[in-house]
Order: structure tokens, then C-alpha cells, then sequence
């Protein structure tokens, strides 16, 4: 049974052709259930520009010390209890049956040939990407590369240049190695968890998941879980290091590059947390913006609530969440009858830095320069976090002479305007986001006539 403060947010996966309708369904415990049906391919996954990512996983890594035994570290952060690491796959099922301690698949023996050279490959691969050694941390509990090992480097093959990107933010750390095993020991256990038929996590685990979605949405969401399945079969039966290989690499092409790069950052942000530490840092991360209004138009969930998810349930069929009252965005309260809640204009785009925005959209036209209508202060940074002002909505194009006008202005002392003797920048700073949004367009249009 639910907690009395919760409610359940069911996402119905129903079984058949890929048009078929996926709905969400808020129970919030008064009055019939708050029903929510995406429309098909209105999601999109966050698209996180490599700067902005690299920095972000950098950031993130600052306060990681990553485990000389990064499994067992997942494993108690996901709350997953320990098991032998071989696995059961029934494809008729696809359920991903974990064995007991000194259990082995029928006719399978320890330390076969197949898995000594295995482990060998990986080995050699490890050196060959000049990273000589047990890389990955593979060996740390198994002589041979075996059940999860055989998910991990499978994953690690699949991540392909985001596994390159991860390493250029790591390498001013003392043990770039570890920490890199360490989120993918945090991803490929948080795989197997999700994967296992009609799993009960909760905390961290739970959080991420929901970041997830609101991260690549429903659809993508669902296609990594039964990607992974799928390479759960092929890494049980591949015999050799190339054939995991293709295994990983077909799941890459299920991810793509920026739903591995948004996978990647909120295992490193999940790394050592709570789930109340994980879900204050998500709303923070690059991408957080579009994410937040897919986070409305996809779950009716408010991501800045996101720690208030207690538990997540997937099933074949459905994702079932629990989380407090709270974390149900407004839109999704209002729309009692089953209309989707909104979410914003397919263009708008989010950067966690200038430099990201601009790299995307290029220069603001002949004669223009790319202003932002909340300024882009330290202050403001830190208070409403870099994606709500480095994105398509606050950054417009001026002309040059007005953008000089503007930033003229700001640097003034105006007390007929603010009533202040500080700079109209100053006193804007200490005022909320929507009052320094609707003054920055009064400034423009007043300034553009010449009456400021």
C-alpha cells in the first residue's frame, strides 16, 4: 500500500504496435485519477551540447570519491542486494532471473575457456584504449568477466564517444580510471534493477528514474529498458569479446549520443547521493530546462520536485511512481478530463552556458548582437541556475546600438525608474525571475522609443 502523503503516477506501456497510445494516470487520492495521454512523438530527448556536458560530469565528479570496489558501491546505493553475477535469461518472458551465490547456468562450469579469453580480450582492449589493467573494474569480484561484468562492458562499448567525453572530464582527477568505472558500475546496476520483471525501487533510484524520462521522455524511456534486455540476451550468449561488442553497440545506436550523455550525468550526479541530494541536483544540470517542461508535458510532474519521488515500479506494461502531492505540476492538476499537460514551443532550447548557446544558434544577424533579457549576473546564475538564462527563450537578438542603449541603461542610476540610488542592475538583482523578465522587455521597448 502507498504512504497516505503520496500519490501514484501510473504511465500504462500498453502492449501491441509501437502507434499504440501510452497514458499516465495521477492518482492523487480526492476525486477520480488526473489521466494524461502524450501524443506521440511530442518528446523529444534533451539535447546537451558536449561543452556544456563535459563541464557539467567535471562538476560533478569534484565531489565523488570513487570506491576501489565500485559494484558493491552501486549495489548498495541502489539498494540492490549482493548476488553471485549470473544471470537467467528467458527470452519468452524476458525476465532477467539473478542466481544464487555459487550457482551456474545448466552445463556451465567456472572459469570455462570461452570466459578466461574473455576476460583476456577485455584485457587487451583495456590496453589498446591506453588504459592498461582491470579498466573497467571488471575482475574486482570474478577471476573472468561474468554477469554483470558481461553487462558493464557491454555498456561500455555501447557509450562509444560519450565514454571518450566522460574521460576528457576526469582526467584532472587523480584517478580518472575509478571514477569512470564508477559511473558505469551506477548505470549498468541501475539497468539491471530496471530490467528484472516488476522491480520496487526506491530513493535514489527512483529519483533517477523519473529525472530519466523527463530527460529522453516516454517513449525513449521505455526503448532503453527493452534495449537492454535485448542486450542482456546477446552478452549471455556472445562467446567471444566481438560478439559482446556488437551486442554493446547495437544498444549505443538504441541510446544515442545525447540520451547517453543525459544517462551518463545523472549517474555521475547520482554517485554518493540521497535521493534528496540527487533531486536538488538535477533542476541545476544542463538541459534541466527542457527537461523540467517535458518533466509537465510527459508525467505531470514538476521537476524541481523531483526528490519527492518515493518509489517506481516497471512492469512490462506500466512505470508506476509514488511521490508527494506536491511534485504534480499545475498544468497536469487542471486538466481533469485527460488532455496532455502543455509543454513548450517545440523550439525552445536550453545551454548551460553563453558559450554552448551561441556554438548552437550562431551569430544574431547582420548588424545584431544576442541579448538577454534576465541578465546573465553571477547572482542570477546562482539563483535560477544557467539554463534559465542561457536558452531560446531569454536570449533574443537586438540591434546593436539598442543592445548598447540596454546596457547603458542597466549601468545607470535611475531613481525616477527604480526610486533607488543603486544601478538599475543592482536593484534588480535582488527582485524574482518573472520581475526582472517583465522589466527587461519594458526596458527594451521603452529604451527602443527613446523614453528611458
Amino acid at each position: 500500500m502507498l504512504p497516505r502523503w503520496s500519490i501514484a503516477v501510473l504511465i500504462v506501456m500498453l502492449a501491441g504496435c509501437s502507434g499504440t497510445t501510452k497514458s499516465v494516470r495521477l492518482h492523487t487520492g480526492h476525486g477520480e485519477p488526473i489521466v494524461l495521454t502524450p501524443r506521440s512523438g511530442d518528446a523529444a530527448t534533451v539535447e546537451l551540447d558536449e561543452d556544456d556536458f563535459v563541464e557539467a560530469v567535471d562538476a560533478l565528479a569534484q565531489s565523488v570519491r570513487p570506491s576501489t570496489r565500485p559494484q558493491e558501491t552501486a549495489r548498495r546505493l541502489f539498494e540492490v542486494d549482493s548476488r553471485s553475477g549470473s544471470y537467467l535469461y528467458e527470452p519468452r518472458s524476458h525476465r532477467v532471473i539473478p542466481l544464487g551465490p555459487g550457482e551456474h547456468l545448466e552445463g556451465e562450469q567456472p572459469a570455462t575457456a570461452a570466459e578466461v579469453e574473455l576476460a583476456r580480450a577485455y584485457l587487451r582492449w583495456c590496453e589498446r584504449t591506453n588504459k592498461p589493467g582491470d579498466c573497467l573494474r571488471l575482475l574486482v569480484e570474478s577471476p573472468t568477466v561474468t554477469g554483470d561484468g558481461r553487462y558493464a562492458l557491454a555498456m561500455a562499448l555501447a557509450q562509444g564517444v560519450v565514454l571518450n567525453e566522460m574521460m576528457d572530464a576526469f582526467k584532472d582527477m587523480a584517478d580518472p580510471q575509478a571514477m569512470m568505472s564508477a559511473v558505469l558500475w551506477t548505470w549498468t546496476t541501475y539497468m539491471i534493477l530496471l530490467a528484472v520483471p516488476e522491480p520496487f525501487s526506491k530513493g535514489v533510484a527512483a529519483v533517477m528514474t523519473a529525472s530519466l524520462i523527463a530527460y529522453v521522455g516516454v517513449d525513449t524511456f521505455w526503448s532503453l529498458i527493452v534495449g537492454f534486455k535485448r542486450l542482456v540476451e546477446a552478452a549471455d550468449r556472445a562467446t567471444t569479446f566481438d560478439e559482446l561488442r556488437e551486442a554493446g553497440e547495437g544498444y549505443g545506436k538504441v541510446m544515442g549520443r545525447n540520451a547517453a550523455r543525459a544517462f551518463a550525468m545523472l549517474a555521475t550526479a547520482a554517485i554518493g547521493n540521497t535521493a534528496a541530494g540527487l533531486g536538488s541536483k538535477v533542476p541545476m544540470l544542463p538541459g534541466a530546462a527542457q527537461a523540467a517542461a517535458q518533466a509537465e508535458a510527459q508525467m505531470g510532474i514538476r521537476l524541481a520536485a523531483v526528490a519527492d519521488v518515493g518509489t517506481v515500479t516497471v512492469s512490462a506494461e506500466t512505470v508506476t511512481l509514488a511521490l508527494a502531492p506536491g511534485a504534480v505540476a499545475m498544468a497536469a492538476r487542471g486538466t481533469g478530463g485527460g488532455a496532455p499537460a502543455k509543454a513548450r514551443p517545440t523550439g525552445y532550447r536550453a545551454w548551460g552556458s553563453f558559450s554552448g548557446f551561441k556554438k548552437a544558434m550562431g551569430p544574431a544577424g547582420k548588424n545584431k548582437e544576442w541579448h538577454h533579457i534576465v541578465e546573465q549576473t553571477p547572482g542570477n546564475a546562482k539563483r535560477f541556475g544557467p539554463q534559465s538564462l542561457h536558452n531560446t527563450e531569454n536570449i533574443i537578438p537586438l540591434d546593436k546600438a539598442l543592445h548598447s542603449d540596454v546596457s547603458a541603461f542597466y549601468s545607470s542610476i535611475r531613481r525616477d525608474i527604480t526610486g533607488s540610488p543603486l544601478t538599475v542592475r543592482q536593484w534588480l538583482s535582488t527582485q524574482s525571475y518573472e520581475a526582472q523578465r517583465d522589466f527587461g522587455l519594458l526596458a527594451i521597448k521603452n529604451i527602443g522609443k527613446g523614453l528611458w
